[in-house]
């Protein structure tokens, strides 16, 4: 299942809470399973609109969602936000922000590890989006689907859910059969082939109805789908986007999304909605001459079946095929020049692959400057003093390469078992040191109202890269959209593709790459 309990800096400091107590399987109203989301933590550099901010958190609580996708994650919001409660419950704080979803889970990451998807069998009738409806008693809800060979991914445009990955697929000539896992319930679909495109059913529990299933009119441009096979045998799925005028041996550009679940294009399943930052981010530099290439990393989007368990969770691995795609693509006589852009905490993985592979260059967005590592050590000296001895001899010991066997309760969830193997690759990894360590030319961006990395982290990041280019971006956010300074539409433009992607950053990465 997917790799969305995977984490960076921004969303280390979640893991690091023990979750809230899980609930009871999902129950059908009007065909969907209810609670609610979360929004983002703030930490941003102009107290006045921090305040703002944290108290629009308060007061922002998305609607229905299905079962458990999302857990209520607390963080108590002192300073710059970043302090995190190791426990479920909150201590007295004058401000309580609700964290971004993005990657957030963890007792709802074991529920989605829990079966293994079976892959579909090659039968390219399903294969594709689909566009349909479920009859329920009191109306008809819309759905879609994304078939591919590893599964399936759900969209239900009512719920702003989109992409949430299979944990069973069947399918053959004559028929189609998922599974998906919502906290302590499941959503069945079976499906044949009919002449207008299939029909059957669903159910959940005791509920469930008939659905009808056309073939969208909106399919991937088969032009543009480029997977890429790793070493290992692995196929990551990914999207190939050239200039618009069609020049002659243009610069590439290879996009890194975010940690976890994040996709090529940006969105990922625990927030509500899409953002399409990236997917916006390729076309525009489409304009400008630059070539994109972006992807769907282990865990994530089509790529989401190769992690099949969360203790197979690896950012080595994101590490080493990033590293495989720029090498790829540096034999490939269409491009001039191959770049990397990591975006988010996703800059750690795309800074580590370019030491290692030399493009000729690194464009880092949006990023803030603390690792994995060093938010879990902030994490456990917050921690209530009879924990932290205990908290700081876990780290030590994954550190060292060991796995602790049986944390006490109090982390019995931010070091589960399982996710120990992840977090000894993490911790080996931050951003200045990977920044550091990387001798070509470095575009470093940061947007003036992102809610999540301050501007001192901007300047520890340029710090660490003196010769970097570092350029401040004017109403650009955390996932890089032009947005007013207006606390309820920047969060909003973490959910609504509408929100453009900052043309200031588009022409700053095409003049960084070409020149001009």
């Amino acid at each position: 299942m997917a790799g969305g309990g995977a984490l960076g800096a921004e969303t280390a400091r979640a893991s690091m809470m023990t979750m809230s107590s899980a609930r009871a399987a999902p129950v059908m109203k009007s065909g969907i399973m209810g609670t609610p989301r979360m929004r983002v933590r703030s930490s941003i550099p102009h107290e006045g609109f921090r305040r703002k901010a944290c108290a629009a958190h308060l007061a922002r609580t998305r609607g229905n969602v299905l079962g458990d996708l999302v857990q209520k994650n607390l963080e108590t919001a002192t300073g710059d936000c970043r302090c995190v409660s190791l426990t479920g419950s909150v201590p007295d704080a004058d401000l309580i922000c609700y964290t971004l979803a993005t990657m957030k889970r963890s007792s709802t990451l074991i529920a989605l590890f829990a079966l293994i998807t079976l892959p579909l069998t090659a039968q390219s009738y399903w294969y594709g989006r689909w566009e349909g409806a479920m009859e329920l008693s009191d109306g008809t809800m819309p759905f879609g689907l994304s078939v591919s060979e590893g599964g399936v991914l759900l969209d239900l445009p009512m719920q702003n859910l989109f992409g949430y990955p299979s944990a069973r697929a069947q399918a053959d000539k004559d028929s189609i059969s998922v599974t998906w896992n919502f906290g302590g319930g499941q959503l069945n679909l079976d499906a044949k082939p009919s002449p207008s495109g299939a029909e059957g059913s669903f159910g959940q529990g005791q509920a469930g109805g008939t659905l009808i299933l056309v073939r969208s009119s909106f399919q991937p441009d088969p032009a543009t789908q480029l997977a890429v096979t790793m070493k290992d045998g692995a196929v990551l799925a990914g999207t190939l986007t050239l200039p618009v005028d069609g020049m002659d041996m243009p610069p590439l550009l290879i996009l890194h999304a975010g940690l976890g679940a994040a996709d090529r294009d940006g969105n990922n399943y625990n927030i509500p909605g899409k953002n399409d930052a990236l997917k916006q981010l390729s076309q525009s530099l489409a304009r400008v001459g630059v070539a994109t290439y972006r992807y769907d990393k282990r865990g994530s989007g089509q790529s989401t079946w190769l992690v099949g368990h969360e203790r197979e969770l690896s950012f080595e691995a994101w590490i080493r095929d990033l590293v495989s795609i720029v090498e790829r693509f540096s034999v490939d006589s269409r491009f001039s020049s191959v770049w990397v852009l990591g975006m988010n905490d996703g800059a750690t993985v795309a800074a580590a692959a370019a030491g290692l592979s030399s493009p000729s260059g690194l464009i880092v967005a949006c990023t803030s400057a603390s690792g994995p590592l060093d938010s879990f050590r902030r994490a456990v000296s917050d921690a209530p003093e009879e924990f932290r001895v205990e908290g700081e001899a876990i780290i030590a010991s994954l550190l060292a390469g060991r796995t602790v066997d049986e944390p006490s309760g109090f982390y019995s969830t931010a070091f589960r078992p399982s996710f120990q193997p992840y977090l000894i690759e993490a911790f080996r990894h931050d951003p200045e040191t990977e920044l550091a360590a990387y001798k070509g030319a470095i575009l470093i961006a940061q947007g003036d109202l992102d809610l999540q990395v301050t501007m001192e982290d901007f300047a520890a990041l340029g710090q660490s890269a003196p010769k970097a280019v570092a350029i401040i971006v004017p109403r650009m956010n955390h996932v890089l959209k032009e947005v007013p300074a207006d606390v309820e539409e920047n969060l909003a433009a973490f959910s609504d593709p509408s929100y453009p992607v900052s043309e200031t950053l588009v022409g700053a990465i095409g003049y960084f790459i070409t020149g001009k």
